[in-house]
């Protein structure tokens, strides 16, 4: 066993812990931290890196998890329910924001190429920093949360589009399109994306979800599947005679997974290792970083992060205000874009790795990216407090009333019920409340039970209530009613915990219905000032025993085996 590749990954991951301790304090994203210790342990020369070529395979390893992840969750049923805004906000920012942004670039002396680069990574926002910073403020489901996801997911899919052409020219000598001209090469490689991504479409809807439901009773087997999926299909497309990168396979195979049901228990499970492996390849992309001349980068990297962090909101601003929002939906959204993506990094070492930019461009574009990620972080933190304080200017940028707002209708989950567990007890419910006109929200393990839910076109999502990603899915924190039909005490204690800790922050508890398996455990919930407290047992026995009072001939007895054959035969049909 190679133990100094053991000490050096322990080691590079010791210091990074310590640096993202401090950067936290700072309320900064750890993206900061991993990308400053590869600047540590690299040019700034604490140490050489002896196993970098392990560490690279590891780092795009974590590059192919994010894209996996990223087509997983696209969800283009999304975007169009939200309309034109996300169609119109991500395509414009990123038109306004290049065209911009490459004069700015061309201003300060850098070439076509560079300039090139360097403005396309400046009109991307980061998805995983944005979502993250939402989601603590629980914001993700207000209206501007809406629409930010969606012109991030506008900007991923753009992104991507980008890296596909770009991972294409850097297939090898297999390929037998690369003999071309350019434009021809272009056609042809859009031609193979094109076909691959109809039959993993074909695959995902027609193979995989029944497939998948068989794995989704198993966190073991889904975890293996999933990982096997990705980077088998990542290592197949970066085969030279197929001629497109690691990260076009990993997107394709998480796109291929998007319509099952288990895919947000699937994210859910990849979340963890995807971080560990981002971590290292943020940090062996610092160890590459050149700031050598570091005066003569200082301004460009200014300009530049001064464009990103007023420039990119003001385009957007004028974006949403002509599209009829208020200046305060318009504010808190367009900060958000103050910042470059975890995708500009990857474009310039992509970039670099062709040999169309040099390592100082990259350097470049991370100083810009350490700047404005600190700074945006802030801004998005303290929104509502720079509004107020701005409040009067922005005014101004309320083109057309708010009329889009005034139209609009609201869908966020709020004052709703959740049914945690749709199986048995739970399926008795699910028609009681459809017909209560009550908006309601159904969580399950099982992905066939989720499945046949969804086929008759409830809102039914498949995973962990315990998980945090899905409970901001259902919203937890705004729900009024929470019925959990979970028989075990463990999984109810634990709901219950969450559920106390949101009360706690938003002083509003819901009612409470909860199941248990005997008295004991009904008493040990009711001492927990659970409302009301399901026992299957219990009220099955106040049934029967209603049932014997009423017919002591038991002449009813036929009648009622009768209903409850029919109510069964409905159930399974």
């Amino acid at each position: 066993m190679d133990f100094k590749l053991f000490y050096e990954i322990t080691s590079v991951l010791a210091i990074a812990g310590l640096i993202a301790m401090l950067v936290s304090m700072l309320k900064q994203p750890s993206i900061i931290a991993f990308i400053l210790t590869g600047l540590i342990i690299g040019p700034l020369g604490y140490t050489r890196l002896q196993h970098g070529g392990t560490l690279d395979a590891l780092g795009e390893i974590g590059i192919t998890l994010l894209l996996f992840m990223v087509g997983l969750e696209l969800d283009f049923k999304r975007i169009k329910q939200l309309g034109k805004v996300s169609l119109y906000t991500g395509l414009g920012q990123i038109i306004f924001t290049a065209i911009a942004g490459f004069f700015i670039t061309k201003l300060l002396g850098f070439s076509v190429i560079p300039s090139l680069y360097i403005s396309v990574a400046l009109t991307f926002s980061s998805t995983i920093i944005v979502v993250k910073l939402l989601s603590e403020k629980k914001d993700l489901q207000s209206l501007y949360g809406r629409i930010v996801v969606g012109f991030l997911m506008v900007q991923d899919f753009v992104a991507l589009t980008v890296l596909l052409f770009l991972g294409g020219s850097a297939s090898g000598q297999g390929d037998i399109f690369r003999s071309l001209p350019t434009w021809q090469y272009l056609i042809a490689m859009l031609v193979k994306a094109l076909i691959f991504t109809l039959l993993l479409l074909w695959l995902s809807k027609r193979v995989f979800p029944k497939f998948l439901s068989h794995f989704g009773k198993s966190n073991e087997l889904l975890l293996i599947f999933s990982l096997g999926w990705a980077l088998g299909l990542a290592a197949f497309m970066s085969l030279p005679a197929v001629g497109f990168s690691f990260e076009i396979g990993g997107f394709l195979a998480g796109l291929a997974l998007a319509n099952s049901q288990v895919h947000y228990e699937i994210s859910a499970q990849i979340k963890s290792l995807r971080d560990f492996f981002i971590i290292i390849f943020f940090i062996v992309f610092g160890t590459k970083l050149v700031f050598a001349g570091v005066g003569t980068l200082l301004f460009p990297a200014l300009v530049l992060s001064a464009f990103v962090l007023i420039g990119n909101p003001l385009i957007l601003m004028f974006i949403m205000g002509f599209l009829g929002y208020k200046p305060r939906t318009s504010f808190f959204a367009a900060v958000t874009t103050a910042q470059i993506s975890e995708f500009s990094f990857v474009l310039v070492a992509l970039g670099n790795r062709l040999g169309h930019i040099s390592n100082q461009i990259m350097g470049l574009v991370t100083l810009v990216g350490l700047i404005t990620i600190a700074g945006s972080s802030y801004m998005i933190i303290y929104s509502r407090q720079l509004y107020d304080l701005f409040k009067k200017s922005l005014a101004w940028f309320d083109f057309k009333n708010g009329s889009s707002e005034r139209k609009s209708k609201d869908t966020v989950l709020k004052n709703h019920i959740i049914l945690i567990g749709a199986h048995r007890l739970g399926s008795h419910l699910i028609e009681i409340l459809a017909n209560m006109q009550q908006p309601f929200v159904i969580v399950d393990f099982d992905p066939e039970v989720c499945a046949e839910l969804a086929r008759k076109d409830y809102n039914v999502i498949c995973g962990d209530i315990t998980d945090p990603y899905i409970q901001e899915q259902v919203n937890l924190a705004k729900a009024k009613m929470i019925i959990s039909t979970i028989p075990d005490l463990d999984d109810n204690l634990a709901l219950l915990n969450l559920v106390d800790i949101a009360a706690e922050k938003y002083r509003k508890k819901p009612k409470l219905i909860f199941a248990a398996q005997n008295e004991a455990e009904a008493k040990h919930l009711y001492e927990k000032e659970i409302d009301y407290v399901i026992s299957p047992h219990f009220i099955g026995g106040l049934h029967l025993a209603k049932i014997l009072e009423e017919d002591h001939s038991s002449k009813a007895l036929k009648k009622l085996r009768q209903n409850h054959l029919e109510m069964i035969d409905n159930k399974t049909t």
